[in-house]
């Protein structure tokens, strides 16, 4: 049995198989421990924040 994939398909596969490529800042950003640590102490601020308004 031959599966029939019409153009529809075709295109989403197409389309959902693509990546861009990080660039070479956005892989330094993703590798610096010093960032990863400021992105989530103010992840945790802000989460922090909603939930003092929330209790308030």
């Amino acid at each position: 049995m031959t599966a029939v994939y019409t153009p529809f398909d075709q295109g989403r596969r197409a389309q959902g198989s693509f990546a861009t490529k990080p660039t070479d800042f956005t892989k330094s950003l993703r590798t610096n421990v010093p960032w990863q640590i400021l992105r989530f102490v103010v992840i945790n601020l802000k989460m922090i924040r909603v939930i003092w308004k929330s209790h308030h």
